[in-house]
């Protein structure tokens, strides 16, 4: 009965701006992470992950500022959810040391299409950020969110994005797909 009065209490009255960004900071903190780092572990990215999707699926009524700011965070762990996952082979997941046909050929395709959906993922979450900065400076301003944030992110999925298409490219034209 309690968690039912905490969750009409989350849903009746409608959040503004500035108490979203508390709570953002609050479940940060709890994961090591701030507003432009994600937290260090896929545990950690996990648990902020779902704190912050369940945070805005109780806020159905939010501003359009906190929204945007929402969804950066959201898809920037996603990316680099994706990220992560994308080296789960550590230098297999890569031509840079070499590689095997018969053994790297499916490890390094797989990975660079995880590390190419994450630069994917990266760049809505760009998207999501330049529409907050667009629409509302002021308040990007007041987090630190900055044009040149943008600019950073977009050089940095790039690179995901262009090493994830070499390294298919490379294996592709080494190896014969059933070798």
């Amino acid at each position: 009965m309690l968690a039912l009065v905490a969750l009409y209490g989350c849903t009746s009255s409608p959040i503004t701006f500035e108490q979203g960004v508390k709570k953002i900071n609050k479940l940060d903190k709890q994961y090591d992470a701030d507003i432009k780092t994600p937290p260090n572990s896929t545990e950690n990215i996990n648990g902020l992950l779902g704190q912050l999707v369940g945070f805005k699926a109780l806020n159905e009524n939010i501003p359009q500022s906190l929204e945007y700011l929402l969804d950066f965070k959201i898809k920037t762990l996603e990316a680099e959810k994706l990220h992560i996952e994308g080296w789960q082979w550590g230098k297999g997941s890569t031509t840079d040391y070499g590689f095997g046909c018969r053994k790297g050929y499916a490890r390094i395709i797989n990975s660079s299409k995880i590390r190419n959906a994450s630069a994917q993922k990266g760049y809505e979450a760009i998207n999501s950020l330049q529409m907050l900065i667009d629409e509302f400076p002021d308040k990007t301003k007041s987090l630190n969110l900055l044009q040149k944030d943008i600019l950073f992110l977009n050089a940095a999925y790039f690179q995901i994005e262009n090493k994830a298409a070499k390294d298919a490219r490379l294996i592709t034209s080494a190896c014969k797909k059933d070798e």
